[in-house]
């Protein structure tokens, strides 16, 4: 047995350990701070028209192309008034037609009343009479063609009103709010949904008085969106310097440096450098764990020994530790048989 296990043992001094050294540096001191994407550009969509939403093929959250429909609202009122606004017309046009007859034969008998008048067989009482028939007929006329103008106009104004029926993105957006479902009622001026522009995009935060000394214009921020698992890089665009009386916190606003893929509404943690502090940086893979307990083996002279060890941050792919002096000798990827005191 004693044979067995020192062969084991000289088995394992020949194995090729990877060294890497724990190095001393100084490494930034974070904060997290709550944070919403938002868009400062938001449309409120109404219809001009009053009427029961016949149809509303989007959902809130969902993106939108400019000139894509949103909501259609029933056109029966439309309808109506269309029904009205012809039978308008066909009157005027048949007032204009009505009138022209009239000028017609009085045209046609002031010409003849002329024609006696200059012979002096009519008085000229009854020639004025019959010129002033034929000027009235003429207003008459032209009053009919007015009334035809404006029942034409009326017409024209109904048929516009059928493209308000059908209501479109007016932006590249998304929809953060639905504030009207199909079959009910939509009214002039009184918004339906609610846009916002995705090329807009920011992000907020509010933060209490005493951490306000951490924040300065176009500082630098990592603003992480869980949904999305991703981080992005943004900078600090605006500080209202004005608390809210009932929170006793200031408002932060985030510029990012590119927003795709973000959509408004979506929860982030912003991540502020409030400070530095001296740390010791190793290798991701000198981290294990022996009986649960967290730590890294340290080439002693040709000894493994096993230093417990506190994670206090992540800087690139190293781990930044509390635990070692620096300048000690870590084995890299260290086996599952490897313990404290092993031969090297």
């Amino acid at each position: 047995m004693k044979k067995i296990l020192a062969i084991a043992l000289s088995a394992a001094s020949l194995f090729a350990y990877e060294i890497a050294v724990a190095k001393k540096s100084e490494i930034n001191i974070t904060k997290d701070y709550v944070a919403n994407i938002y868009s400062k550009n938001k449309i409120m969509v109404a219809t001009r028209l009053m009427g029961f939403i016949k149809k509303m093929p989007v959902e809130e959250g969902e993106i939108v192309k400019k000139g894509q429909l949103l909501f259609e609202v029933d056109p029966s009122d439309i309808n109506s008034m269309l029904n009205q606004a012809q039978g308008a017309l066909l009157q005027a046009k048949s007032g204009v037609l009505m009138a022209q007859m009239a000028y017609a034969d009085a045209l046609k008998d002031y010409y003849r009343f002329k024609d006696l008048y200059s012979k002096g067989a009519v008085s000229k009482r009854d020639f004025e009479k019959i010129t002033l028939m034929k000027n009235i007929r003429k207003q008459q006329v032209d009053m009919a063609k007015g009334m035809l103008k404006q029942a034409e106009a009326a017409l024209n104004r109904v048929k516009a009103q059928y493209k308000y029926a059908k209501v479109k993105s007016p932006i590249n957006g998304v929809v953060t709010m639905k504030m009207k479902k199909v079959a009910e009622m939509a009214l002039p001026g009184y918004p339906v949904l609610v846009l916002s522009d995705l090329k807009s995009l920011k992000a907020k935060s509010y933060v209490k008085a005493s951490d306000m000394d951490y924040f300065k214009l176009g500082m630098p921020v990592s603003i992480y969106v869980p949904a999305l698992k991703k981080t992005y890089q943004a900078k600090i665009s605006t500080i209202i310097p004005s608390a809210d009386p009932a929170t006793h916190s200031f408002v932060v606003k985030y510029t990012f440096k590119n927003p795709k893929g973000l959509i408004p509404g979506m929860y982030a943690k912003a991540k502020i450098v409030v400070g530095k502090k001296e740390a010791i940086l190793i290798p991701y893979a000198a981290l294990t764990s022996r009986e649960g307990i967290v730590g890294v083996f340290v080439d002693n002279n040709g000894i493994a020994n096993f230093v417990p060890v506190k994670q206090i941050g992540q800087v690139g792919s190293n781990i930044a530790i509390q635990g070692l002096k620096g300048g000690e000798k870590v084995i890299l990827y260290p086996p599952a048989n490897l313990v404290d005191g092993q031969k090297l």
